[in-house]
């Protein structure tokens, strides 16, 4: 069986890893992949031509509606690499490669199509109605989370039977991390005594890292010692490295990058926060659960499904910088709750988010089309 996969790009972020794992896992003789990338390459890209998966990337613009524009020749691209793959399976991730991947595989006649939502972008109407009119092209519709089952149904209106529900996994044993990185983090970015406080993630409005600043003041006022430690890339940098020195902050904020040794950097901070607006299920806080690091988050989407407010973390609500302070100021303080909290999220992930049960997930969804 031959699999194309179309995600919009390559670089690091949580669809993009699920979509690494898989291919690591699933390649064999008798299930062959490939992958095509709308936009750009980057760190997942290199990865997968390490494991010799065959990958495109076809430079598309990252605005969504050059995109637009551009998708004629996007369509004559991928209908070219379709015909020269010839797959019996094409499965698409995130929207603008749902939409282009689904229309293009039909009118190809690949046998089915699958298709993966993994965010709950309801502030984006023109992908909700995108979503809902090209549904009617693919077999099956993958989300991560029973939360984002309930938006595609509700909001999308993707018919019951199409959706399948498998939760992201993560492989606890396999969350090492090098003393020496480690070290090397220390070393550039923390000084003795400090009380280290990080977030992860793209920068863009979706993650919310404007209220994980605000929220950053409120703390600093009353932990002078406290340092804000920020890992990601993306297009909200300037606008954010900007509010840090408005806030009277940027001596207490270090802008990390992009970090292709998150459990290294995971492991540095007492608190991890997640500030996003609206989210699928994410990857990250799986991460940080296995790490057994104490969560402060926003109440908002697949979250939901993986903290319990008071039993695995701290939940707040979204766009509110004041009650964010107050969760991490609590946490700092009460040592006993942090690690019950951190405990009972380690033992939730490794009983009920393996890596091996989502792999198995997928292979089994990829040979019910194979009978």
């Amino acid at each position: 069986m031959k699999i194309l996969h179309v995600i919009p790009s390559l670089g690091i972020g949580g669809t993009e890893k699920v979509l690494l794992q898989l291919c690591r896992a699933l390649e064999s003789k008798s299930l062959q992949q490939y992958v095509v990338a709308l936009k750009v390459g980057g760190a997942t890209e290199e990865s997968l031509k390490g494991i010799h998966i065959p990958v495109r990337v076809l430079n598309s613009s990252n605005s969504f509606w050059s995109g637009i524009l551009d998708f004629p020749r996007l369509y004559s691209d991928l209908k070219e690499i379709i015909a020269e793959v010839s797959p019996e399976i094409v499965h698409t991730w995130l929207s603008r490669a749902n939409i282009l991947g689904r229309f293009t595989a039909k009118k190809c006649k690949v046998p089915y199509v699958i298709s993966s939502l993994r965010v709950m972008e309801e502030e984006k109407s023109y992908h909700l109605w995108a979503e809902r009119f090209t549904q009617k092209w693919c077999d099956r519709v993958t989300v991560n989370s029973p939360s984002l089952e309930k938006f595609a149904l509700e909001k999308i209106g993707i018919p019951k039977e199409k959706v399948i529900v498998i939760l992201n996994g993560i492989d606890c044993s396999a969350q090492r991390i090098d003393q020496s990185i480690v070290d090397s983090f220390r070393k550039e970015w923390i000084k003795e005594n400090e009380v280290v406080i990080g977030a992860m993630g793209r920068l863009h409005i979706q993650k919310g890292i404007d209220v994980f600043l605000k929220a950053a003041k409120i703390v600093a006022e009353k932990i002078p010692n406290a340092k804000f430690l920020i890992a990601g890339d993306g297009p909200e940098k300037e606008s954010l490295m900007q509010l840090s020195h408005s806030l009277g902050i940027e001596s207490k904020v270090q802008f990390c990058g992009w970090v292709k040794e998150s459990a290294s950097f995971l492991s540095l901070l007492q608190i991890f926060v997640l500030t996003s607006r609206w989210e699928g299920m994410p990857n990250v806080i799986l991460e940080a659960m296995a790490l057994k690091k104490p969560i402060v988050a926003t109440k908002v989407g697949g979250t939901l499904d993986l903290i319990e407010h008071e039993k695995e973390g701290l939940l707040v609500k979204s766009n509110d910088p004041e009650s964010c302070a107050q969760a991490i100021l609590r946490a700092l303080q009460d040592r006993f709750l942090v690690e019950k909290l951190s405990q009972s999220a380690y033992q939730k992930v490794q009983q009920k988010f393996s890596l091996e049960k989502m792999i198995e997930s997928y292979r089994s969804l990829y040979e019910t089309f194979a009978k």
